[in-house]
């Protein structure tokens, strides 16, 4: 429940000496939970990289919102097996293709997003496109190895064509560089020519993507790092806003909170009822019900990835499942639509402070379910 006392607690990020072009010339509704400006998202190719873009559009912005069909993602392979399935889609903020928003004062700073273990590129839309929405330019791609589309085909025994696991690798350590040359590029040409500061450049990543936000957290050129439900300490002089549910069984609150007190500047969120795919949009799926229609009884299945993934599937998910026994002393996971506002709110607040300079910093006591420690 959200509150009217405000308690700061300041962050330790350094502001310009000239007063900043920050994002009030967006005229951005004072709550950061709130949905700021439209917001256009692209599709475009970089080397051999689908790169999904989310960026603030024109006022003059029109058309259908955009929906996200993960059907897309499931091979053809896995569906010569299951039949005809029937995935369903969410819609998003952003309207496909919008015109850009030119900016008013500097240009826009940029964000990487990393997805996680059986997700995509645009897993946490709801996340991407509000941060869109408050003034940043966020792109993110599918991390093959680790992606739904690869990940899908290994349910079997023996597995689909298609099939392709890096365990011991991170494919995101990889592709996350080169989204920074995209940005970089983008920064000179194409439709972000003039638009996107890739000097004021963040990342930040679910489950698995948390892991390569840390991984990377010693590439100098990251001014600001967001890990959520998962990644270990972080050791250089950064901002960090680490990011965990409490209700989390796939990467334990504890693990998230002893990482946070071995890392050099890190502000620590534990959202109280939360599950791991509370900063996902994952549950939109219903993955449960679909594993129960097209999956449980066949006598093909690979038991270890099915197992993993029924964990992964509902973890989160109040329509779905409830925290495992001994993880959390709550009896049901918090209604998705409160632990996403917080998700919002303090991303945005964060990422304001630290990379337009302006802000109140991190405050706690605005909702109940959101508790805060800082190192």
């Amino acid at each position: 429940m959200k509150r009217l006392l405000i308690v700061a607690v300041a962050l330790s990020a350094c502001k310009n000496d000239e007063e900043p072009i920050g994002p009030e010339l967006l005229d951005l509704p004072a709550d950061p939970a709130a949905t700021g400006v439209p917001v256009g998202v692209q599709t475009l190719a970089w080397d051999d990289l689908a790169v999904e873009v989310w960026y603030p559009a024109s006022d003059s912005t029109s058309g259908n919102l955009d929906v996200v069909d993960f059907g897309e993602d499931v091979p053809t392979s896995v569906r010569d097996l299951l039949g005809d399935v029937q995935i369903p889609t969410f819609t998003t903020l952003a309207v496909r293709d919008a015109p850009l928003r030119i900016p008013a004062g500097d240009a826009y700073p940029t964000v990487i997003f990393s997805h996680g273990f059986g997700g995509n590129r645009v897993q946490s839309a709801t996340y991407t496109s509000h941060l869109a929405s408050r003034g940043y330019v966020v792109v993110s791609t599918d991390h093959h190895g680790r992606s739904l589309a690869d990940i899908l085909p290994c349910l079997f025994n023996p597995p689909a064509d298609g099939c392709l696991l890096e365990f011991t690798d991170d494919p995101g350590l990889r592709d996350v560089p080169d989204l920074i040359d995209f940005l970089d590029d983008a920064a000179d040409s194409g439709f972000l020519k003039g638009a996107i500061d890739t000097d004021k450049l963040a990342l930040t990543g679910h489950s698995a993507g948390g892991q390569t936000t840390v991984g990377l957290s010693d590439e100098g050129r990251f001014k600001a790092l967001i890990p959520m439900a998962g990644g270990t300490e972080v050791t250089r002089d950064v901002p960090v806003l680490r990011m965990a549910g409490q209700c989390d069984g796939v990467v334990l609150a504890a693990d998230s909170a002893a990482s946070h007190a071995l890392s050099t500047d890190d502000v620590y969120l534990e959202i109280t009822g939360a599950g791991h795919l509370a900063f996902s949009d994952m549950c939109a799926l219903d993955l449960g019900s679909l594993a129960d229609e097209y999956l449980i009884g066949r006598d093909d299945l690979n038991p270890t990835m099915m197992d993993l993934l029924l964990q992964l599937a509902v973890d989160g998910c109040p329509a779905g499942a409830t925290p495992q026994p001994g993880v959390c002393e709550a009896d049901e996971f918090l209604d998705l639509d409160v632990s996403k506002a917080i998700i919002n709110h303090y991303a945005t607040v964060f990422l304001d402070e630290v990379l337009y300079g302006q802000g109140a910093g991190i405050a706690s006591g605005l909702w109940d379910e959101a508790v805060i420690d800082r190192r």
